[in-house]
């Protein structure tokens, strides 16, 4: 089984990878040097490709320093909101700790255009080649957060695609899945591991 090295603190897409992978036949492990995510620098951008591309490039110096053999994933997404000119985007993760759903329903309290996007930036380092691609996953926001399952903003984004006003959050890992920005990068890098 070939190894798959994510870049990654969070969980959530860890295990997302892991299931998407493994019948690809790849072991996805997370990138970790003596036990520690190695350290990144993510350039100041709002350009997801821009700082997914600096984090593989950087990663892949790490793995030919400790001379390990694989491929490296790096994956950043973030939730793009009409009515917020795109925030939180590509400061989604840091936006999340510092006011939380509710401070995202607060920042839309009263506007009537809900329309959002996740996007997810993908990119594979196979030991020659980085590719890049993008998933887009169009939706609304809530008004009131809906369910516990998934992570991050999950909880009150209804994908249009699905249909029944359900949020990630209400649905599980697989149904997820279906519709999710991760899941249309990913598919789309599926062709250059196969």
């Amino acid at each position: 089984m070939d190894r798959l090295f994510f870049l990654t603190s969070n969980s959530g897409k860890l295990a997302e990878a892991k299931d998407f992978f493994l019948p690809l036949g790849y072991e996805v492990k997370q990138f970790l040097i003596e036990g520690e995510i190695p350290e990144v620098i993510e350039p100041q951008s709002d350009n997801l490709q821009l700082v997914a591309s600096s984090k593989i490039q950087q990663a892949a110096a790490y793995l030919e320093e400790i001379g390990e053999k694989g491929s490296i994933l790096v994956e950043d997404a973030g939730l793009f909101i009409d009515e917020l000119n795109g925030f939180p985007g590509v400061y989604s993760a840091s936006t999340l700790e510092k006011i939380g759903l509710h401070g995202i329903l607060k920042l839309l309290d009263r506007n009537a255009n809900r329309g959002a996007e996740f996007r997810a930036c993908a990119a594979l380092w196979d030991g020659n080649k980085t590719t890049l691609v993008e998933g887009i996953c169009r939706g609304i926001i809530t008004t009131e957060i809906k369910g516990s399952g998934g992570f991050g903003f999950d909880p009150i984004f209804v994908p249009l695609d699905e249909g029944t006003g359900r949020t990630f959050g209400e649905m599980n890992k697989q149904e997820k899945g279906l519709y999710s920005h991760r899941s249309k990068a990913l598919n789309l890098l599926k062709n250059e591991l196969c």
